[in-house]
């Protein structure tokens, strides 16, 4: 059965010997109908990370962003510079001055480059107002329905105002995970950071597919600064879906990671720089 390989390029964690860690994310989603890149990192791990697993990056065909944040865009422009003119799947917020601010220090998270100089860079902006089709069975699903009362945007995450009047609150609109659908096989949820919550990540992505089952969910969750309440709320609302296989990392955090390990068991699988999952179908299927 033809399925899809996931390689995580770039993570927090590292455990081979060669390659690098760095807080960030980049995952290389390889289909029958092309390679896609979810996300570049900061930036420094990307293109060793590529060269010593014997991926070359100009075989990538698109590239989605997660969001706006500069540990998941970093890597965009001197990606662009080795691979030359390439569609880039995101929100138009995605590229909007945004900040962090806790205990008082302001400090500049977001894409470390304009619009203008990436598009002068070769990136072919692909707007994701709505789901977008990358390639034929992986979608983008931009911005992602906020329908839990559990899942905040932390008060720290700020932005400019559109009207120009300072900074407000940032809601992260651009916040968007990638769903692989084949046909052949259960979906598979691929999350940035999940900005908008991991079970109203899923709840869309149960929408847009028709499934709660799922044969692999993916990424960042964004637990690292839940509250008791959140996490409990978090673990409870995933017991609706059926999810064969879960590898939490890069924003999950040691607390998130143990109580989902915790959840899932033998389904969890510890996601570190330059783990490769196969997906064939046989794990997602009844």
């Amino acid at each position: 059965m033809v399925g899809m390989k996931i390689l995580t390029l770039v993570e927090n964690t590292v455990q081979k010997l060669g390659l690098i860690a760095e807080h960030g994310l980049s995952i290389l989603i390889s289909a029958p109908d092309g390679n896609v890149l979810f996300d570049t990192g900061q930036g420094q791990a990307l293109a060793p990370n590529a060269k010593q697993l014997g991926i070359d990056l100009r075989s990538v065909s698109a590239i989605v962003l997660s969001h706006g944040h500069r540990d998941h865009t970093g890597g965009l422009a001197p990606l662009l510079e080795e691979t030359g003119s390439m569609p880039v799947f995101a929100h138009p917020s995605a590229f909007s001055h945004k900040y962090s601010n806790r205990n008082g220090e302001l400090r500049a998270i977001g894409v470390p480059w304009s619009m203008e100089a990436l598009e002068r860079g070769g990136m072919e902006m692909r707007v994701c107002s709505g789901p977008v089709e990358v390639a034929p069975g992986i979608l983008a699903t931009g911005p992602i329905p906020r329908v839990t009362d559990f899942e905040q945007i932390p008060a720290h995450f700020l932005a400019d105002s559109p009207e120009g009047l300072g900074l407000v609150h940032d809601l992260l609109e651009d916040d968007q995970a990638v769903i692989l659908d084949q046909h052949s096989m259960a979906p598979v949820v691929v999350l940035g950071c999940s900005h908008s919550g991991i079970v109203n990540t899923l709840l869309y992505a149960a929408i847009l597919t028709g499934s709660k089952r799922f044969s692999l969910v993916i990424g960042g969750t964004h637990l690292m600064d839940a509250d008791e309440t959140r996490l409990e709320k978090t673990l409870d609302s995933l017991r609706q879906f059926k999810i064969m296989r879960i590898a939490p990392c890069h924003c999950t955090g040691l607390r998130g990671q143990l109580a989902l390990y915790d959840m899932f068991g033998g389904a969890f699988l510890a996601n570190t720089t330059g783990n490769r999952i196969e997906c064939t179908g046989e794990e997602g299927l009844p």
